[in-house]
């Protein structure tokens, strides 16, 4: 009886051991890889970001985006038409922007509306930074979709939606070449040309 018990004891460790073998080399599922992707992501505070793009949902502008991230948190954007036609640079920091734009300078704790009342269209500041790098920003709740790579394909957040079509090898990260932001107002399709200066 009591040998009888200690096999007992020793399958069921060794089932267990095994069930533990099993469990380690599983594959990993699209979370896994977002969980390790998503923490490289986070320590990129900053790079160059390169792109055309297109707004509008009717008849789209094309236009020209220059993305400086700098690792104190502050910016400098540069948006502009065709052969540089109607340029705006933005710089400082989501909360509070100056403007520069047809040779006018202005000063604006929020930018987005200035771009709106200015421009008719506008651009999400405060996530875009973190959007375009294929992530959600920190600041609120967001809904993800995965590939397998633990890419995100679509990202809802703040009232917009991304959907990441294409990515690209920039350094040691695969980082997105072409998206779209969209609200109820507003679409924009960007292509990423280079990505740069990312630590």
């Amino acid at each position: 009886m009591k040998s009888r018990l200690i096999m007992t004891m020793a399958a069921l460790t060794l089932l267990g051991g095994c069930a533990g073998m099993v469990r380690k080399n599983e594959p990993k599922t699209a979370e896994d890889h977002w969980d390790v992707r998503s923490e490289q992501l986070q320590k990129i505070d900053r790079f160059l970001m390169q792109a055309r793009g297109s707004y509008g949902r009717l008849v789209p502008v094309k236009t020209d985006l220059r993305w400086q991230q700098n690792a104190d948190g502050s910016f400098d954007l540069r948006v502009a038409g065709p052969f540089g036609i109607g340029a705006t640079t933005i710089t400082g920091t989501p909360d509070n922007v100056q403007v520069r734009s047809r040779g006018n300078t202005y000063q604006s704790n929020n930018p987005e509306q200035w771009i709106q009342d200015k421009m008719g269209w506008t651009l999400p500041l405060a996530g875009l930074r973190f959007w375009i790098l294929g992530m959600p920003s920190p600041h609120s709740d967001a809904d993800i979709d995965l590939d397998r790579e633990g890419r995100v394909l679509t990202l809802e957040q703040d009232g917009w939606t991304l959907n990441y079509t294409e990515y690209q090898k920039a350094g040691s990260h695969q980082l997105p070449r072409k998206f779209d932001v969209s609200n109820s107002d507003v679409k924009l399709k960007i292509v990423v040309d280079s990505w740069n200066d990312l630590p």
